[in-house]
């Protein structure tokens, strides 16, 4: 683990504005990831449905274990939907004032640098054989850049995989201009980033495996109690 501080004088309040958003490859990974979701793993929900034609049955809408298979495979494409604006519409704004992240189906999260606390960029967080770490990324790119307030609350995590490696580096150049304490680590692992600074990374982030086994779990469930319920 390697660690540095630098600090710059501070900032032109006239600098242009960069606006960054997700890359094509992300756009395309989200819907063909939100279409394996909704169809693929609810495709036996969706024929036991149509073949059926269960919108003509009286018990729908009335038995709640009779409709439940409906309202949770209506509930994954709400979840779905949500995630695919909010990935599509995200567009990060930084200057040398301070930064702007907002979107469809977020909170808008705007602030000056004289706000942040510190800065932490980390080029590897080694979280060991997820879906994540399978991805390329650019070998100039952070695995994790975090902007944390006074308080060493999380304020805003720019990823590579989103916003791609230029965001990062806008927002580290910016913030060095501002004066805002960078500090750069080689590689870490969660827990060092955790005992570090606890708030830098979500429970998402602190457990990705335990996510995927979740929705692993969550769509065997499913399919086979609409095979109970409804049948083939």
């Amino acid at each position: 683990m390697v660690g540095s501080r630098e600090v710059q004088p501070p900032a032109d309040a006239n600098a242009p504005t960069r606006t960054f958003s997700p890359p094509g490859r992300v756009i395309l990974g989200t819907l063909l990831i939100a279409l394996v979701f909704v169809v693929v793993l609810e495709f036996l929900v969706i024929i036991s449905f149509v073949g059926q034609k269960l919108w003509r049955d009286p018990e729908l809408a009335r038995d709640p274990l009779f409709t439940l298979p409906l309202l949770l495979w209506v509930a994954v494409a709400v979840i779905a939907a949500v995630t695919v604006l909010r990935v599509l519409t995200a567009w990060l704004q930084v200057n040398e004032k301070g930064f702007r992240l907002q979107g469809l189906c977020r909170t808008t999260i705007e602030a000056q640098w004289r706000d942040v606390g510190r800065v932490i960029a980390v080029r590897d967080i080694d979280r060991g054989a997820t879906p994540a770490e399978m991805l390329d990324t650019a070998d100039t790119s952070y695995d994790g850049v975090y902007l944390l307030d006074k308080r060493d609350q999380r304020m805003l995590a720019v990823s590579s995989r989103l916003f791609g490696p230029r965001a990062q580096e806008a927002v580290l150049r910016c913030a060095g201009k501002a004066g805002t304490p960078v500090d750069h680590y080689d590689a870490l692992t969660p827990r060092e980033l955790r005992d570090q600074v606890p708030q830098a990374l979500t429970f998402i982030d602190r457990h990705p495996n335990l996510l995927l086994l979740g929705l692993i779990a969550f769509y065997v469930f499913h399919n086979v109690f609409t095979f109970v319920v409804w049948g083939l």
